[in-house]
């Protein structure tokens, strides 16, 4: 399975409108999208052969409320969850509120982990 089939497989459950890259033309709300930066890591152990992949989490409702279950800025959460259950789960980077710029009715939060896969 590549990576991003592996994280959308584990965000379908928790997130139903859960989309890779870009939302698709007029999205039902809640929805999540997400993409992956991945980066060869050669030394990150003596014999290398790993990759980091940076996945970076938006999620988006019409209230506030919906955000707050989702995603909570103090932690938890079922796509937290989703994402700390992955196998080459590593760590937490970052998260916090974000800006939803083609609708400035919609309310937006970003989140984004590390995940470290050995590539043999």
């Amino acid at each position: 399975m590549t990576v991003h089939e592996t994280i959308t497989a584990a965000l379908v459950p928790a997130m139903p409108n859960t989309w890779a890259r870009e939302l698709p033309p007029d999205p039902v709300w809640p929805a999540l999208v997400f993409d992956v930066d991945s980066e060869p890591e050669e030394a990150w152990s003596m014999a290398g052969g790993y990759t980091a992949h940076d996945v970076n989490v938006l999620v988006m409702a019409t209230t506030m409320e919906e955000l707050d279950v989702l995603l909570p800025l103090d932690g938890g959460g079922p796509l937290r969850a989703a994402l700390e259950a992955l196998e080459h789960y590593q760590y937490e980077d970052e998260s916090g509120d974000a800006d939803y710029e083609p609708d400035p009715r919609i309310y937006a939060r970003y989140l984004t982990v590390r995940l470290r896969t050995p590539r043999y």
